[in-house]
């Protein structure tokens, strides 16, 4: 027992990192083969993923305290931002000019007669050009929502229940939260403590759908 008891921890707390390799179904197989409670295996399995996700925050909000982090991030938010606006270029027939330009001596009379409307030509887009202004709009959108979210859980009464409702059903996901907040002012025991009664009620839930599909049948 003690033995499939460590390796629902590790278990666990592996998948807290790699969220390709999920613990339900490890502990929906340990609950059929090896026969343990549904309470012991979700407080083993919290446990080891709470400690996972615990640490992925320290890691985080140390290297968001980063001052080389910093740097990269103002160097790439420079290099990204909004390039400035290109006058257009009016084409008529004697040839080219810019827009809003006016040839000398002819300030007094329009056009002449036959003479095509001018017509703006925009500026040639190029892959490079598209590609910025779309990282562009992708980084502004993002920083603003995580600016917003941030905001929204660096009070203590919206964090836990956030936090707590993430854990337990993993709506929103919990490494989304684990990152959203790392920014916040939530001590890591409050993140600890509400983790793990929503993981551990999470697993043990799981955990118990073998007997009851073992009563139903």
């Amino acid at each position: 027992m003690i033995e499939a008891g460590i390796a629902t921890f590790l278990m666990a707390f592996a998948s807290a990192f790699i969220p390709v390799v999920p613990v339900e179904p490890y502990l929906i197989g340990a609950a059929t083969v090896t026969g343990q409670g549904a309470l012991l295996l979700g407080v083993t399995a919290g446990a080891g993923q709470t400690a996972g996700k615990a640490l992925m925050l320290l890691g985080l909000r140390g290297t968001l305290r980063s001052t080389r982090l910093r740097r990269w991030l103002e160097r790439h938010t420079v290099r990204f931002a909004p390039e400035p606006a290109v006058e257009t270029v009016a084409v008529t027939p004697s040839g080219t000019a810019p827009s809003g330009a006016v040839p000398s001596g002819s300030a007094s009379h329009g056009p002449g007669p036959g003479a095509a409307a001018p017509t703006a030509v925009p500026p040639r887009a190029t892959v490079r050009t598209v590609l910025r202004r779309s990282i562009a709009a992708v980084v502004a959108v993002t920083r603003r929502w995580n600016s917003r979210l941030i905001t929204l859980l660096d009070r203590p009464f919206v964090a836990v229940p956030v936090v707590l409702l993430s854990a337990a059903v993993g709506l929103p996901p919990l490494l989304l939260v684990v990152f959203c907040i790392s920014s916040t002012r939530m001590s890591v025991g409050m993140f600890a403590v509400t983790c793990f009664v929503g993981r551990t009620f999470r697993f043990a839930a799981v955990s118990v759908l073998p007997e009851l599909a073992h009563l139903l049948g």
